[in-house]
């Protein structure tokens, strides 16, 4: 029952930050309830809980997915930071481990290319 509810909770934050992006705002307000405290997470902050979600779910290609979908979009400095922290996280585990989760290291090394390229395009 917890879990469904849970489940419920992040379902509706992935929605509202959706909602905000293609709305344009800067933060969204998420009814997830920690120790009841209602809490703001701003889209910046919501990507890096669901990358660090879907890495602990081992879904690696959703997490990059969703990284680059934000990225595209949104290229602010603490989504460069998450995308670092990602691929960093990524190259600490071993080839056998990336391959259980459809990954390998040759895809953190472009990957990393990727975000370089997608970050000098804002700069120039």
């Amino acid at each position: 029952m917890f879990e469904h509810e849970y489940i419920i909770r992040v379902i509706k934050a992935g929605i509202q930050t959706a909602m905000a992006i293609f709305a344009g705002k800067d933060a969204v307000k998420s009814d997830i309830d920690i120790e009841n405290y209602n809490i703001t997470l701003s889209e910046d902050k919501l990507l890096e809980f669901m990358i660090k979600k879907y890495i602990s779910e081992g879904k690696i290609n959703e997490a990059e997915n969703i990284l680059f979908e934000t990225i595209e979009f949104r290229k602010t400095k603490k989504n460069l930071e998450t995308a670092l922290l990602f691929y960093e996280k990524l190259n600490k585990w071993d080839e056998a481990k990336l391959l259980k989760c459809n990954f390998s290291k040759s895809e953190i090394e472009q990957g990393l290319k990727d975000v370089q390229k997608l970050y000098k395009k804002r700069l120039t």
